[in-house]
């Protein structure tokens, strides 16, 4: 999870809620289900101490807010009678998380969230295409359509001379289509730095469209298995399946770090180090490229912390300041790894870890 965009968040003054729950929409009664599910958020924070407003504000955001298409999950932080954070998650909880505390709780968030990829879609016929790119930060920036030579684009049943030459010139129109196309995916995947092609087509489409790709974005394409341009598409099983391809994209680009992590401390090359005692000392030393934690961290250690987050130490005397406070080890060390700059990987998958914590090094 790239972090640096939380700083903001994680040095609100005041206490935090956070809450993540189940907020799939794709039942009959999802509605009640859902205000169901709030009375229990609701209570959790009011035993913990929670403020009204920011009680209040939660509400709004949980019944009033956006509907989300389909089974997903709700991550919300909230602080002073603000919400400061409100997204979807891939995967709902198994069961509720409330917590009202002096950090925002970001682990389920960083569990779920992956790398940012800058990708495009295009949706295509043997006509022609719509594109749709998107940011490294999941936003749609960039819309195109090519529209090619729709005669003759049909092939024709027959046989002799006549019926060969309607033959090849369909076919010659379908690649001359295809090549429009390319060029407007060209252009549009070198300004987003695109490092994902999704293809939705049918299937002459999509062989004549990866004919026509060149060879660096043919290695980047990826077929689906539902859409099309045809009439009568169903847009919402095409996105769910972009969303997951993408998704799976990243994650396995997430892997790419947990193997590096794990062949630097093979290595012994002292760029990999794990426990809490050598990832808090990367932390305050700035040193901390990116942070891995996995669920044998000790959630409710305590760890100290002072000078906003940027000292964090396993024993008050190793810090500088004198303002140390205790705070729970899965709270400080994402918020922590924030304020430095490191970004945060829970890998997939079982990873023996010292404390459960270890850490990239810059240096």
């Amino acid at each position: 999870m790239e972090t640096t965009e939380l700083r903001e968040l994680i040095t609100a003054p005041g206490r935090f809620a956070t809450v993540y729950f189940d907020a799939s929409h794709n039942t009959e009664d999802a509605e009640h289900t859902t205000q169901l599910r709030w009375q229990e958020i609701r209570a959790g924070l009011n035993d913990q101490g929670a403020d009204r407003s920011t009680v209040r504000e939660l509400e709004q955001a949980v019944l009033a807010g956006a509907k989300p298409v389909g089974k997903v999950g709700q991550a919300l932080i909230a602080s002073a009678g603000r919400v400061l954070l409100d997204t979807w998650l891939p995967v709902p909880p198994a069961t509720p998380v409330v917590r009202w505390s002096s950090l925002p709780y970001l682990l389920p968030l960083a569990a779920q969230n992956v790398p940012p990829v800058a990708y495009v879609v295009v949706i295509m016929d043997r006509i022609g295409a719509d594109l749709r790119g998107y940011s490294n930060h999941g936003e749609l920036a960039e819309k195109a359509t090519v529209d090619g030579s729709d005669h003759p684009i049909h092939k024709v049943s027959g046989t002799g001379w006549s019926h060969l030459k309607m033959q090849h010139r369909v076919e010659n129109t379908a690649r001359d289509n295809a090549a429009e196309v390319v060029d407007v995916l060209s252009h549009m995947a070198d300004e987003l730095r695109a490092q994902l092609i999704v293809i939705a087509a049918e299937v002459q489409a999509r062989a004549e469209l990866r004919e026509a790709l060149p060879k660096r974005l043919l290695e980047i394409a990826v077929d689906t298995e539902t859409g099309g341009r045809a009439g009568g598409t169903d847009e919402a099983a095409l996105e769910a399946e972009v969303r997951l391809i993408v998704e799976d994209y990243a994650r396995a680009a997430q892997q790419t770090w947990v193997d590096r992590f794990a062949a630097e401390l093979a290595r012994d090359s002292g760029l990999a180090v794990q426990g809490l005692e050598a990832v808090t000392a990367a932390l305050r030393e700035a040193r901390a490229e990116t942070v891995i934690l996995t669920n044998e961290l000790a959630a409710d250690r305590p760890l100290w912390t002072a000078g906003g987050l940027e000292q964090v130490a396993v024993e008050a005397d190793g810090l500088v300041e004198d303002d140390a406070v205790q705070q729970r080890a899965d709270e400080v060390l994402p918020a922590a790894a924030s304020v430095s700059g490191a970004s945060v990987v829970v890998p997939h998958g079982y990873l023996e870890l010292a404390d459960g914590v270890g850490a990239l090094l810059r240096y």
